[in-house]
Order: C-alpha cells, then sequence, then structure tokens
C-alpha cells in the first residue's frame, strides 16, 4: 500500500515539474538573435542582423496521393492551358474582325463623304446650267418678240398675209359668185396652176355650199380637186 501511495506521489510530482516546464517555455519571451559584430577601419562595431527565412509549410494530405492522380492532375492543367491559349487567340482574331470592321467603316464613311460632295457639286453645276439656260431662253423670247414685231411691222407674219388674201378675195368674191360653175372651175384651175392654190381655196371658201360644190362637180382635174379639199381643210381661221 506504502508502495502504491509513493508511486502516485511521484507521478504527481513529476506531473507538476512538466506542467511548471511548459509554462516557463511558453510564457518566456524569444531570445534575441545573435549578432555579429565586425571592426571596421575606424575601429567601430557594426551590428550585423542576419536575416530569417520563413520556411515554407508544408502540407501533407490525409491519405497518400497515387502516380496515376499526379498525372491525371497534370493532364488537367496542361489541357487548361491549352484552352486558354486557344481562348485567347479566338479573343485575338475577333480584335482582328473588330478592328477590320471598324477600318471598313471609315472607308466607306469617307466614300459616302466623297460622293455626297460630288452630288454637291453636280447639283450646284445643274443649278448654273438651268440659270444660264434660263437666260438663253428669256434672250430668244425677246429676239422672237422682236421678230415677230418686225413682221407685223413689214407684213411678212402669216396673220397679215392672211389678212392680205382675205382683202383680195373680198374684192373678187362678188365678181366670183356671178360666174358659171364652168367658168369658175376654170379660173380656181387657173390660180392654182399660178401657184395661187392658197387664193383659190379661199375664194372657193367664200362661195355658199350648194355652189361651192357644183364648182367642184365642174373641175374636170380631180388632183386639183383633192388639193383644193386639203388647202380648205387646213386654213387657219381668221382670229
Amino acid at each position: 500500500m506504502k508502495t502504491i501511495i509513493a508511486a502516485v506521489v511521484t507521478c504527481m510530482v513529476l506531473f507538476g515539474v512538466s506542467a511548471a516546464t511548459t509554462h516557463l517555455f511558453l510564457s518566456e519571451p524569444p531570445a534575441d538573435e545573435e549578432t555579429e559584430v565586425a571592426e571596421n577601419a575606424e575601429g567601430e562595431e557594426i551590428a550585423d542582423e542576419s536575416p530569417v527565412r520563413a520556411m515554407p509549410v508544408a502540407f501533407r494530405p490525409e491519405s497518400a496521393v497515387s502516380v496515376e492522380a499526379v498525372l491525371q492532375m497534370s493532364d488537367s492543367i496542361k489541357k487548361m492551358e491549352q484552352q486558354m491559349a486557344t481562348r485567347q487567340q479566338r479573343l485575338a482574331k475577333d480584335e482582328q474582325r473588330v478592328q477590320l470592321l471598324f477600318d471598313d467603316l471609315a472607308t466607306e464613311q469617307d466614300e459616302l463623304r466623297a460622293f455626297s460632295e460630288g452630288i454637291d457639286a453636280k447639283v450646284d453645276m445643274v443649278k448654273r446650267l438651268n440659270s444660264s439656260l434660263r437666260e438663253t431662253l428669256d434672250q430668244l423670247d425677246a429676239r422672237k418678240a422682236e421678230l415677230q414685231k418686225l413682221e407685223k411691222d413689214t407684213g411678212s407674219d402669216e396673220q397679215s398675209q392672211q389678212e392680205d388674201m382675205d382683202s383680195r378675195v373680198n374684192d373678187v368674191k362678188s365678181w366670183f359668185a356671178g360666174l358659171e360653175a364652168e367658168q369658175a372651175a376654170d379660173y380656181l384651175k387657173e390660180f392654182a396652176n399660178n401657184g395661187k392654190l392658197a387664193f383659190a381655196a379661199s375664194l372657193l371658201q367664200k362661195m355658199p355650199d350648194r355652189q361651192k360644190a357644183k364648182i367642184l362637180e365642174a373641175m374636170s382635174d380631180p388632183i386639183l380637186v383633192d388639193q383644193l379639199i386639203d388647202a380648205l381643210t387646213i386654213r387657219p381661221k381668221k382670229k
């Protein structure tokens, strides 16, 4: 019994000593690092603290990793790197395409701008030509009016000629109306042969319809009859 009690006391003493020693080591501040003192040329001592490198911490897996798992992990990493490289190449190609699109758009904008400027220049040219043409037409209208006035003053215009012919027809209308149909037909034929077809048609136009028909019937020249009828058809009416 005494032996057991002595063993228990001994264990308790050893446990207490061990606990005190552990507490002492844990509560004691860390020792200063040793410094090397070197004497320089002037005899002064310089403390050189040697830096302490932190050692990397290695984590060990709970279970052992096989070589196959390591190879698979390495292959997976290589595949990921290849995928990243492929994506980078695609991104580079996409950037090139976008840049080409921007360049094409810039070129098209320049072409459209040049085309618009060309259209504006052509529009200005057309406006100038239109203005010049309008001035030319105004000048032609003025000259035409002058010519018409000159013809009217000299009696060479169509209206003056028609008025002169009507006046001469009216002078002989009464005499011509008293002739027989055969005589009137002979006179009209003579007028036409002398180049006075318009005068003959005007004179015939002044006759009544019944006498006009008799005169045309008395003519033995169907060609002259057709010419007189055509002249009567196209003869302008007096305004």
